[in-house]
Parts: C-alpha cells; sequence; structure tokens
C-alpha cells in the first residue's frame, strides 16, 4: 500500500513533476517550467507538492505579491515585491488520482496559515479551469475592475481574480 497523501515542501527535484501535472490540469494555460523553477527560487516557502508515496500528485505555487495585481501567465517575476499587500496563490493544481482527498483545502488552509504568519491580511489568485466554485466554498470572491481585466488578458475571458479576507 503507498499510504496517504501527503503535502510536503518542493524541492528543485519536483519541476519535472509538477510541469508534467501543469500539461494535464491546465493544457490551456501553458508555463515554461523557467517560470515554475523561479516561483520555487523566489520563495520556496509558498511552494508545495502533493506525494503520495513518492508520487507527485499535486502542487501549489505561492508567494507574497502585490494587492490588485495578477502576473501575466507564463512570466518571470524577476523579482518579488519589497512590501507585500496580499499572499498570492499562482496555482494550485491536482491531478485527477488526488480529487477528492481534500487536498485542496488542506493546501488553502495550509497556505492562509502561512499568510497569517507573515503578516497578510488577504490572499489572491486568478481562478481558471472554471474553479471559481472551489475558490468560492474557500472564500474568495471575484474582484471586478476595469485594470484588473487588462491584467487577465493573458488568461482568457473566463479569468477571475479573487481576494479572501483572513
Amino acid at each position: 500500500m503507498v499510504g496517504p497523501a501527503r503535502w510536503a515542501a518542493m524541492t528543485a527535484a519536483d519541476i519535472d513533476a509538477i510541469f508534467a501535472i501543469a500539461e494535464v490540469v491546465h493544457p490551456a494555460y501553458p508555463e515554461d517550467r523557467a517560470v515554475m523553477a523561479e516561483r520555487l527560487a523566489l520563495y520556496p516557502a509558498g511552494c508545495l507538492v502533493l506525494r503520495r508515496g513518492e508520487e507527485v500528485i499535486g502542487y501549489a505555487l505561492s508567494h507574497p505579491w502585490a494587492q490588485n495585481d495578477a502576473p501575466p501567465l507564463n512570466t518571470l517575476l524577476g523579482a518579488l515585491p519589497e512590501r507585500a499587500e496580499v499572499y498570492y496563490i499562482h496555482d494550485l493544481a491536482l491531478l485527477p488520482e488526488a480529487r477528492g482527498l481534500r487536498a485542496g483545502e488542506a493546501a488553502v488552509r495550509r497556505l492562509a496559515e502561512h499568510a497569517r504568519a507573515l503578516g497578510l491580511a488577504r490572499m489572491a489568485l486568478v481562478a481558471v479551469n472554471n474553479s471559481g466554485g472551489f475558490w468560492r466554498g474557500q472564500g474568495f470572491v471575484v474582484e471586478n475592475s476595469p485594470a484588473l481585466a487588462r491584467k487577465l488578458v493573458s488568461y482568457d475571458a473566463d479569468a477571475a481574480y479573487m481576494t479572501r479576507v483572513l
């Protein structure tokens, strides 16, 4: 028996696995390996993998960020802001075999605890792939503004910037 799935710190050795998961989960939102590797390099404390045994079946990429801002899809950041205003969830992706384990909810709880420990009062993300219902269930609400709409152009017309007060 392989055992239960558990969230763990991501390492550079996990980049190929998370890239493969992203290709399955987000085929309409491709990002280069370099983007994933940079998120890990810039903020390892916000990068997690969901392991079942030695197999990686999910991941989360997150970091402190500016409020009302969404990095364009497939773009290197270069650096994190000196003064963060929100805790940004760049991506949370689970393979189909990880669904139903409540691993997404567990990841959000863990990231929220981390954000609070940093002294941040809000979390933010861009919901894609019809994931808005999941995020609403985690306490996120859609933020609408023309400025945000311009920032979401690299995603698609259904992408939504969402925030959650902690």
